[in-house]
């Protein structure tokens, strides 16, 4: 038996019966809560997400599509690879879109819970991956097809490989997270903030274990690390490298360097000021009152209840305490970096810094451990069983306030339902059930070639007839009676139903309604006639 495989054994001998029980629990009810009623938590289907869809598409036709799409200003091609492989089994709609990044960030749980466990023992572990598997910010980004959940996946696989690296100094470790690390940049747009903390830890790294005998072996290591990273990455560098992508253009956009106002700072003290100001901003965004995003509905509150910043601000201390020892110190690395995916940018301010969560729950993790294991060290059992009860009190509310807020609030809210256009997605089904020879499509925010509609009622024509998007800006409901005619009206233009109607008394009027009974637009199909007589109409 090789060396590698007598590692793995080991390392599964290591793991009590009850740990595998709890994490394949704890991995059934991520699922449950990244897949439940997936279609309407958030309501709608974002635009972003069609074209998530349409990638997915093309991957399945054309095989190898680079290392970047240009779809949504640009992002990293990786997670279209994971769309495609559920859209090749489920086929192409809404749900199976959607299913793939709920199934990435539930397969990120048992990933978390092995790296925690080898990182910081089975108390952390299981809290911390507890504590992710209920997360709010966590399942949120694992709802919607956006790119950021690939992210905190790549960072514990990453964490995984690199810790057992750590602990057997074993060259074929430091491959597989090198690997996995460079393959992390597959991921998403952001995730180079937590592969600068990645480098501030290996160089702590090798300070605390190798410096000064054992440099070489040091150097040795990180060659093998730094080659891997290399080899995985190469076709990102190589893409990025060339200056008639876009890649560093979409970077520069969203940089905070390239705003007015940091080019007006008369000094470095006040651009200083302009980064306290966004570290600022982003902290109070997380902790205390929300900063609605109308990119991804984030921000319908805070995302971390009153409970999870105590635990956390606990947890910081610990971790400052304990910031000689190689896990506290990648944390620690890990919180100076990964912020800056929101505090160097202009917006994102909760996807920007996703690639935090796994470092949160440790945090939040560790004050409870150090209760748990002093409560294993008790022999008074009143006393046992009340720190145990204190534990199970806690993680169980932190759960229910994470539940209640994204399924009560975020998920549902008001800023969820205009963020992912639910009236046009349920129009846009009604499209499609319906399939109509032609579609007279009147709203003012959507023209209908938008990517939701094309989605999800592909290859159905139509024209806009709208003020705002139709070719002559005028208003017109004059129908081509030689087809099945739908008229679709959203927003204000459904109060042009009775007049519709008064010209058109033979067609069918139908409401869209919301699950609660909101009328989100109304349709009305007018039958060809079949003499092909043009009726009256204006």
């Amino acid at each position: 038996m090789n060396l590698f495989a007598q590692s793995v054994r080991r390392l599964a001998l290591n793991i009590r019966l009850g740990e595998v029980v709890f994490v394949a629990a704890i991995t059934g009810i991520a699922f449950f809560l990244r897949s439940y009623d997936l279609l309407n938590y958030p309501p709608g289907f974002h635009g972003d997400e069609g074209l998530a869809g349409f990638d997915a598409q093309r991957v399945l036709r054309e095989g190898w599509v680079g290392p970047y799409l240009p779809s949504s200003l640009g992002y990293p091609s990786g997670p279209a690879y994971a769309t495609a492989a559920i859209v090749k089994v489920l086929g192409s709609s809404a749900f199976s879109v959607r299913l793939a990044p709920a199934l990435m960030g539930t397969l990120t749980i048992p990933i978390a819970y092995a790296a925690f466990r080898v990182m910081y023992g089975y108390r952390v572990a299981v809290l911390s991956a507890t504590f992710l598997a209920f997360s709010a910010w966590h399942i949120h980004y694992s709802r919607v097809a956006f790119l950021p959940i690939a992210w905190p996946l790549m960072e514990v696989v990453t964490m995984f490989f690199l810790f057992i690296a750590v602990r057997t100094r074993r060259w074929y470790y430091f491959a597989a997270a090198g690997f996995a690390t460079g393959f992390g940049v597959y991921s998403y747009g952001s995730y180079p903030v937590f592969a600068l903390g990645l480098a501030i830890f290996l160089l702590w790294f090798g300070l605390r274990a190798y410096f000064p005998r054992y440099l070489p072996a040091f150097f040795g290591d990180m060659m093998v690390f730094a080659s891997a990273v290399y080899i995985a990455a190469f076709s990102m560098i190589q893409y990025a490298s060339n200056s008639n992508n876009n890649y560093f253009t979409r970077v520069r956009s969203l940089s905070i360097t390239n705003t007015a106002r940091w080019h007006n700072a008369a000094d470095p003290l006040e651009k200083g000021h302009i980064l306290f100001q966004q570290a600022k901003h982003w902290l109070v965004a997380m902790t205390w009152r929300g900063q609605f995003d109308g990119t991804d509905a984030a921000g319908a509150g805070p995302m971390l209840d009153k409970l999870t910043v105590a635990l956390a601000a606990a947890g910081l201390i610990i971790l400052v305490l304990n910031w000689r020892r190689l896990p506290y110190a990648f944390a620690i690395a890990m919180l100076i970096t990964i912020p800056l995916g929101s505090i160097m940018t202009i917006d994102g301010v909760y996807r920007r810094t996703l690639g935090l969560a796994p470092v949160l729950v440790v945090l939040m993790a560790l004050p409870l451990a150090g209760v748990w294991r002093w409560a294993d060290q008790q022999h008074q059992v009143r006393l046992k069983s009340l720190a145990y009860g204190v534990v199970a009190v806690v993680v169980a509310l932190v759960a229910l306030f994470n539940v209640r807020y994204y399924f009560g609030t975020l998920g549902a809210s008001d800023g969820a339902r205009w963020t992912f256009a639910e009236e046009l997605a349920s129009a846009s089904r009604h499209i499609e059930k319906a399939h109509p020879d032609l579609v007279y499509f009147y709203a003012a925010r959507w023209h209908y070639g938008y990517e939701t509609r094309k989605f999800l009622a592909p290859d159905i024509p139509g024209e806009d007839r709208s003020r705002e998007w139709s070719k002559t800006q005028t208003l017109s409901l004059k129908a081509d009676r030689s087809k099945d005619v739908l008229f679709i009206f959203i927003g204000g233009y459904m109060n042009l139903l009775g007049e519709v109607q008064s010209l058109y008394p033979e067609g069918q009027a139908f409401n869209g309604l919301s699950n609660d009974k909101r009328l989100l637009y109304i349709a009305f199909l007018v039958p060809r006639e079949s003499d092909s007589a043009a009726a009256p109409g204006r």
